[in-house]
């Protein structure tokens, strides 16, 4: 028994940070190579040539994702763009007016760095893959800072943090939204919070909040939101401890917010290409279920319970199932060690406040518990519309279930004294989580291994378009009949909205303008945009394309007058004075 007795005491032992760093990475690594293909990590794979598929909906996924194609259009764009302010517009998506990729989800950071390196190199990378990557083996690496900041350095805290990390549902869940992947940005924050105290005084705090409030706006407003309300914690809580002076206490915010105003402005996310339409509806539709957090969806262990729980069909959005593992740390906590739990949190309460607002907002005003609304509280119009910038409130539950996961987990190895029992419960509980998330994690490889079939010629409509100086499509991507059906403006739907990100990829790549864009906050007049198409003026050296199905109100056998025009299967084509070959 004795070589078993000695392995606790190795895992149990104190290490240096650089072990446990490297404990950290490797995990990653490995987690990663076990999920993904490494030609898609290389941006290569067959998943890179389409990227799209099935959304995690339900058991049949049958319900195409367009976010990472939408990702992959952006990001051509802005590669091909010239610098300029505001940095991330780009003049060619969504011409004449152009767009901010920042608000087509090019990852911001991500596509700076490609684009970075093409203009030294003239190497043009598709980066997504190693993002994707980087977004696993940051978790696992700042999860274990956190748990090294919280006063635990052994192995088994390593290893612990660093699969809890990598396993989360909701990191697993989100792969569609690539910005979204980046939830590193929280644990990270949370280790900010933890080692606040330690930071080295006024400049030091100043630098690492300021870069890291930064670096959250350039991957995605709600991870920005999400680490805004943990710097806020972190700053209650030190004018609770410190006592300063009004102008000490307010002094660090307000140079905080003075840098990322100026990232904000420097990168684009106001003005110039990110359209004038309010995102201040929907608030409570996207919302998370009150069952979310605990009940087993997409789960290994007990499958019965796969389907989603939701109550709104927009509740897919709040998708936050902590998973066996850490509900199995969380019961331990409690059972052992309740009467210590309270304390712990009092010393904590600006924390605890901020996360209990967060899993407030993400509930929403209407309160539901499987399909059971429990309470409903209308917020005035004008609280419903400042919550509904984010409308997909469900995500905002994120840094609480993070919080849970790794706090009770440093609370378990802080409690736990006897040698042995650490690791048994630890590794007992990663393990369960592992196996709880594999049909998530399987689903990745699924998704990121197949090769999806284009809806165009892709070839052909990239000739095409180089015969002519730019695009216009009809239906536009916001007036596509699907788009309008999704949102229910209109009930008759079809595929234009896929048709309509892929001829954008093609004019991308190339290189020519189009006057589609899928752009949330840009609204298009449809009823003018209809007019247009139907009575002109229409030029020859563009390339007019009509998509057919769903409601375009195109006569059937209607061609703009003096135009050549050609079928294909979506619809119809022109370019060019009649008369002409097409």
């Amino acid at each position: 028994m004795k070589p078993l007795a000695s392995i606790p005491r190795f895992l149990e032992r104190e290490r240096a940070a650089p072990v446990l760093i490297a404990c950290a990475v490797a995990i990653a690594l490995w987690y990663i190579f076990a999920t993904f293909d490494v030609n898609f990590l290389l941006g290569t794979g067959p998943f890179w040539a389409n990227p799209r598929g099935p959304w995690l909906m339900d058991p049949n996924d049958s319900i195409d994702s367009i976010d990472v194609l939408t990702t992959q259009v952006a990001y051509l764009a802005f590669l091909h763009a010239p610098w300029g302010l505001p940095l991330f517009f780009v003049p060619d998506l969504g011409a004449p007016g152009g767009s901010s990729v920042i608000l087509v989800d090019a990852v911001p950071i991500v596509a700076l760095f490609g684009k970075s390196l093409f203009w030294a190199t003239g190497l043009a990378i598709n980066p997504y893959g190693i993002w994707v990557a980087a977004c696993f083996v940051l978790s696992a690496l700042f999860a274990t800072l956190l748990i090294m900041a919280v006063g635990q350095r052994s192995l088994v805290a390593a290893i612990g943090a660093s699969l809890l990390a990598v396993s989360m549902p909701v990191l697993l869940y989100r792969f569609g939204h690539l910005s979204l992947l980046g939830q590193f940005v929280i644990i990270g924050a949370l280790w900010l919070y933890a080692r606040d105290a330690r930071a080295g005084g006024f400049w030091p705090r100043l630098a690492w909040w300021a870069g890291w409030l930064c670096l959250a706006a350039l991957l995605h407003g709600y991870l920005f939101a999400m680490v805004a309300a943990l710097y806020a914690a972190t700053w209650l809580r030190r004018i609770d401890a410190e006592r300063p002076s009004v102008r000490a206490a307010l002094g660090e915010p307000m140079l905080v917010a003075f840098c990322v105003a100026l990232v904000l402005v420097v990168a684009g996310h106001f003005g110039k290409g990110t359209g004038a339409s309010p995102s201040g509806v929907d608030y409570g539709y996207y919302s998370m279920n009150l069952l979310s957090p605990i009940w087993p969806q997409r789960s290994g262990l007990f499958p019965g319970f796969y389907a989603l729980q939701t109550g709104p069909a927009g509740q897919y959005e709040g998708f936050n199932y902590l998973g066996s593992g850490v509900l199995a740390l969380l019961v331990v906590s409690v059972a052992l060690f309740g009467r210590s739990i309270p304390g712990a949190l009092r010393r904590h309460l600006p924390l605890l406040v901020v996360l209990i607002y967060l899993a407030l907002f993400a509930v929403s005003d209407a309160v539901f518990a499987g399909t059971h609304l429990l309470l409903y509280l209308p917020l005035p119009h004008p609280l419903a519309f400042v919550a509904g910038i984010f409308r997909s409130s469900g995500r905002m539950f994120w840094p609480c279930g993070y919080a849970l996961a790794l706090l009770g987990l440093a609370f378990v190895l802080n409690r736990l004294k006897k040698p042995g029992w650490k690791s048994a419960v630890v590794l007992g509980c990663c393990v369960l989580q592992l196996i709880d998330t594999n049909p998530l994690r399987a689903r990745l490889t699924q998704l990121t291994q197949r090769a999806v079939p284009t809806l165009i010629d892709q070839v052909a409509w990239e000739g095409r378009m180089a015969r002519a100086e730019r695009v216009n499509v009809f239906p536009s991507f916001n007036c596509s009949s699907a788009i309008a059906s999704i949102h229910g403006w209109i009930g008759d739907g079809s595929d234009s909205y896929i048709i309509n990100l892929e001829l954008q990829r093609a004019a991308m790549t190339a290189r020519r303008p189009i006057d589609s864009v899928n752009n949330p906050r840009q609204r298009e007049d449809c009823a003018a945009e209809a007019a247009a198409a139907r009575q002109g003026p229409w030029d020859e050296h563009t390339l007019h394309v009509f998509l057919t199905g769903g409601q375009t109100d195109i006569p059937p056998g209607w061609r703009p007058p003096g135009l050549a025009c050609a079928p294909f299967d979506r619809g119809f084509w022109c370019l060019g004075p009649s008369g002409k070959d097409g």
